[in-house]
């Protein structure tokens, strides 16, 4: 086998998401002090208009909406700092404001966070459907459970729900979901007959007669098939349950990190996890939280940082940094090292700070200063040169498939990423030369196709006449236990070849069943003619006796006939995720 492992890989078109949410602080405490800051007006809807255009003239793909539904109450026991700061309170709701931003814009799309925990799928189904028709396919939907306990008092219940069961909920949430919009209702129920006066043919509309666990939906659909049928899917799940999850139903995550080599192991699990659920990990696309302070050089760049942290605000910073971890630094003195707090969880998140800056000395104020610019995961600094040398790190480093860009102030952190990173992301090939023109699903944008993917688990839920063909080459476990090392090896046939590559495949699966230090075995097929194999062993031992075992010889043997090109061979370290996978 030619490995051409280390090579930089193929360019390609990222995806531009702008992350914000219907507040005045976001991911950014403290920055609504800032005098150009404009967020205190996201109560209108021309604030949001606006924006919108800000980011469509930006060459954005996405604008995503996040939300909460409770109050951050862990710092100091209560939510007057939240309060007091703005800390995502108040915050309106993240659905209402799209069908103003559709009709201002083209081709920007819209994604909002809608919690399965405290929705009824029959009504949410029809909202996201009315949605997609008046966005003309350019609205998302990502999928969250809520982890809040002020959120479930306040939603009729006396405690929060298990996070597990939080997980079990919103399955069968998706389940319902994919019964009203891909099912429901045939392709041609609509046919607007005048001479008949029938606008719907009745025949074609069906019960989805779901009894579940957590869901009764009898009836049918309310509302006729949309451009996309199913929103494009976001999630963002963190947990080994969430990760799961998002594996199975998302079309892209959300990530969020400080370095793309800390980050790397994550994608790899994701893509390992979509291939254990029969889908292509390539059609699981990985975006990066990142939050960029731009100027025409570096040193003009830092400058603008430094005057940006003088309007952190510890209190807001501590007040999000509770909810989002649970740790409480309320009465800390901001100057001290945070080792004045003892335990497991602030050791844990002492640590992650150490990989962001190993020299600082960390107090709650240098926290705050940290979060004001991008909350908890990565971000730059620098000339548009610098910041694209960083995104292009990023993806080669993690193979991350796009970023989702935080504000820190509103309007200036988008508009400067147009005027100054986008040119330099045109001029390096890495976005389209121009923006587009012509409006498209996000879906189409993303993954070529207005509707679900055959192997994406909705598809399943199409009428018997729509369904998708058996995948000919199925994911096949061995055998589940901590992977350590991996392989993932693309094949590309001969337009002639590509069935006899087929079947070497299928018959290697055989010889894969006896190699004693392989764990796990995928063949996936990725188009017509591109195959791919993932290998995953328990250790570098297995690792070496696969590659000298039969499957490499076959292949070495037979690749002249079958392969137009010799195979891209790329080692996958999966060592940082081996306490995640033990524990599924």
């Amino acid at each position: 086998m030619t490995s051409e492992f280390g090579s930089t890989p193929p360019k390609r078109e990222l995806i531009l998401s702008a992350f914000d949410m219907a507040c005045v602080v976001h991911q950014n405490p403290g920055m609504w002090t800032d005098a150009g800051d404009q967020t205190h007006r996201y109560t209108d809807v021309e604030y949001w208009i606006e924006l919108a255009q800000t980011l469509e003239a930006s060459g954005f793909d996405i604008l995503f909406l996040a939300d909460v539904l409770g109050f951050y109450d862990v710092y100091g026991g209560s939510r007057e700092a939240a309060l007091r700061t703005a800390a995502q309170a108040p915050v309106a709701d993240p659905l209402m404001m799209i069908s103003a931003m559709s009709a201002a814009t083209r081709t920007l799309s819209f994604g909002a966070t809608v919690s399965s925990t405290y929705e009824l799928p029959y009504k949410f189904a029809k909202t996201m459907t009315t949605l997609d028709h008046l966005t003309k396919g350019r609205v998302a939907w990502n999928i969250v459970t809520s982890y809040q306990q002020s959120a479930a008092v306040n939603l009729g219940l006396t405690q929060q729900i298990s996070h597990d069961e939080r997980y079990e909920i919103a399955e069968e949430f998706m389940e319902v979901c994919y019964k009203l919009w891909e099912s429901s209702w045939e392709e041609d129920a609509v046919v607007r007959d005048r001479a008949r006066g029938v606008f719907t043919e009745p025949s074609k509309v069906h019960d989805i007669n779901h009894q579940g666990n957590y869901f009764t939906v009898p009836g049918a659909h309310l509302g006729e098939p949309s451009p996309q049928r199913t929103p494009f899917l976001f999630q963002a799940g963190a947990s080994a349950r969430g990760r799961k999850f998002a594996a199975k139903h998302a079309e892209a995550v959300f990530l969020v990190g400080v370095n793309p080599h800390d980050v790397r192991p994550v994608v790899d699990h994701y893509r390992m996890l979509a291939a254990e659920q029969g889908r292509d990990p390539r059609s699981l696309k990985l975006i990066m939280m990142l939050t960029p302070i731009v100027a025409e050089t570096d040193e003009a760049a830092h400058a603008k940082l430094r005057q940006v942290q003088t309007h952190a605000q510890v209190d807001a910073a501590l007040a999000l940094w509770g909810g989002w971890t649970g740790v409480d630094l309320s009465g800390a003195d901001p100057d001290k090292p945070l080792d004045q707090f003892q335990g497991d969880g602030i050791r844990a998140f002492s640590d992650m700070l150490t990989r962001v800056d190993s020299e600082l000395v960390w107090t709650p104020r240098k926290l705050a200063e940290w979060l004001c610019v991008g909350g908890m995961s990565a971000s730059i600094t620098g000339s548009p040169s610098t910041i694209v040398d960083h995104f292009e790190e990023w993806v080669e480093v993690a193979d991350v498939d796009g970023f989702n860009i935080a504000r820190v102030t509103n309007f200036d952190t988008f508009r400067d990423f147009g005027e100054l990173i986008t040119p330099e992301l045109r001029r390096r090939g890495l976005i389209r030369a121009e923006n587009r023109c012509e409006p498209t699903s996000l879906r189409e944008l993303i993954l070529g196709q207005a509707r679900l993917r055959d192997d994406h688990p909705g598809a399943a839920h199409r009428p018997t006449t729509a369904a998708a063909a058996p995948r000919k080459v199925p994911p096949t476990t061995i055998r589940i236990a901590p992977r350590n090392v991996g392989l993932l090896v693309t094949l590309t046939a001969n337009d002639d070849t590509a069935p006899e590559l087929e079947s070497w495949l299928s018959e290697m699966h055989a010889h894969a069943l006896d190699e004693t230090g392989t764990t796990t075995w995928y063949a996936i097929r990725l188009s017509d003619t591109q195959f791919a194999i993932y290998d995953t062993f328990a250790d570098e031992d297995g690792r070496q006796s696969h590659i000298h075992g039969k499957i490499v010889k076959s292949l070495r043997e037979h690749q002249q006939e079958l392969l137009a090109e010799p195979p891209t061979i790329r080692q996958v370290d999966l060592l940082a995720v081996k306490s995640v996978l033990a524990a599924r």
